[in-house]
């Protein structure tokens, strides 16, 4: 149905303003302005929430070397990472067949509630059944409660169809993201998420197949990398909830991300500091991560990637007492801000259950060497904090994704979660919480 406007209602608005004096007229116009100000100003609030933009400033988040050592800055105010490696993955799925799902939007009771973000539930009594004193509490309420901060996300999907195809359209990654959800676990959990690219690891990103992977000397591919990493800024730039960016997952190692890094080392960091500089230009108010495996290439780095703020290290190292030499090897090659990405990389089994004790008292002495390596104690003070991998068990690690497997080489990569999927067959709701989650419970409360 055509609206069509009253001219009446027009030429009387223009006769009442005309009847007054010139001071009534004044105030009366003012009013009237500023009402319609107002309204258009709610209006467009409301437009802009319906269309996922952010109510919110978004941080200014910087690091900061000073004589004490570096910090991570957040709106001024020091902060030190307390994080989660993030990926929850039903029992069944495997990424490797592309059947594994983003958990953003998993909805498989069709109740549109995300399962895994809100109604996860503790199997206190470990029957693998749901009690009735087991309501759903979900993941980011228990990892609050564990006293964690920040959870880091390794790559973003992107309602972009040309970024998708990068990704060989993985439906990882093949649709807009769910900015309405980080938004709301910040707002109720306070819980900050490093965005992160994979930067052409396992060939996301970058166009490669599968079988050759990604050729940092390729211009094409490079082109393309860079796409999706602008497509990330620009996504999210704005966001309340973005603590930093990542750049890459062990890309330096050949035989963990499908990349050629590691045999073009120089080509390699070249890349990252162009990458570094674009997302500088992007978004000036959060800082770039670099995440490589152990601390190989960082020579390399620091005389071709000086643009990167923090050097992230997934480690799988583990000495009496912490990291060992990490701080100061890192200190000497690359005088960046470091946080490391950690677990237990051999993890005892014990007639098919992880040894909960072993695995708590390594965590704790990983994390109290963290914090002996933040500024203002031990030399030399360039830790700003740890993302503990990872929150869920995953069962497709070690071939058949349908059972939870124990590796020939006693990597075990299927029992690093801080909670456990139980038997499988409340997947993906039952959390069955390992000791090491109230271990962190009494570390991270301060």
């Amino acid at each position: 149905m055509k609206v069509t406007p009253n001219p009446l209602t027009n030429c009387s608005i223009l006769i009442l303003i005309f009847s007054l004096n010139r001071r009534e007229k004044q105030n009366w116009c003012w009013s009237l302005f500023n009402g319609i100000g107002i309204i258009c100003s709610v209006i467009f609030g409301v437009i802009l929430l319906l269309n996922g933009a952010s109510p919110v400033d978004a941080a200014v988040v910087k690091v900061e070397k000073t004589d004490i050592g570096w910090q991570l800055l957040v709106d001024g105010q020091p902060f030190i990472i307390k994080g989660v490696c993030y990926t929850p993955v039903k029992v069944g799925e495997d990424p490797e067949d592309l059947t594994m799902r983003d958990w953003m939007i998993v909805d498989d009771n069709n109740d549109g509630i995300i399962d895994s973000a809100y109604q996860s539930w503790v199997d206190y009594d470990r029957n693998n059944k749901k009690d009735s004193d087991e309501p759903a509490v979900g993941d980011f309420k228990l990892i609050k409660d564990m006293g964690a901060n920040t959870i880091r996300l390794y790559h973003h999907s992107s309602s972009n169809p040309k970024i998708q195809s990068l990704s060989r359209n993985n439906p990882l990654f093949d649709h807009a993201p769910n900015k309405k959800l980080l938004r709301d676990l910040h707002q109720k959990y306070g819980l900050w998420f490093a965005m992160g690219d994979f930067l052409g690891a396992h060939t996301i990103g970058s166009g490669a197949t599968w079988e050759k992977g990604t050729d940092y000397t390729d211009p094409v591919q490079r082109k393309n990398m860079m796409r999706s990493v602008e497509d990330l800024i620009n996504t999210f730039k704005d966001e309340p909830y973005v603590l930093f960016w990542t750049i890459g997952n062990e890309n330096n190692r050949a035989d963990m991300s499908r990349t050629n890094a590691q045999f073009h080392p120089e080509e390699y960091a070249k890349f990252v500091n162009e990458v570094a500089k674009r997302i500088h230009e992007l978004d000036p108010n959060h800082p770039v991560a670099l995440i490589n495996g152990e601390t190989t290439m960082l020579d390399m780095y620091r005389r071709y990637a000086p643009a990167v703020d923090i050097i992230g290290i997934n480690t799988y190292f583990y000495f009496p007492g912490g990291f060992g030499s990490l701080w100061r090897d890192i200190d000497k090659l690359y005088d960046k801000p470091v946080f490391v990405e950690y677990k237990n990389a051999h993890p005892t089994i014990q007639g098919g259950s992880l040894d909960e004790i072993i695995d708590y008292r390594l965590h704790v002495e990983s994390w109290r060497d963290i914090i002996r390596h933040t500024a203002g104690k031990s030399q030399p003070g360039n830790a700003i904090g740890g993302f503990k991998f990872q929150w869920l068990d995953t069962w497709w690690t070690d071939w058949d994704p349908a059972f939870q497997n124990l590796a020939k080489d006693g990597w075990h990569g299927e029992y690093h979660g801080i909670a456990s999927q139980g038997d499988g067959h409340n997947s993906l709701f039952i959390r069955q919480l390992r000791h090491v989650y109230y271990a962190y419970q009494e570390i991270w409360k301060d």
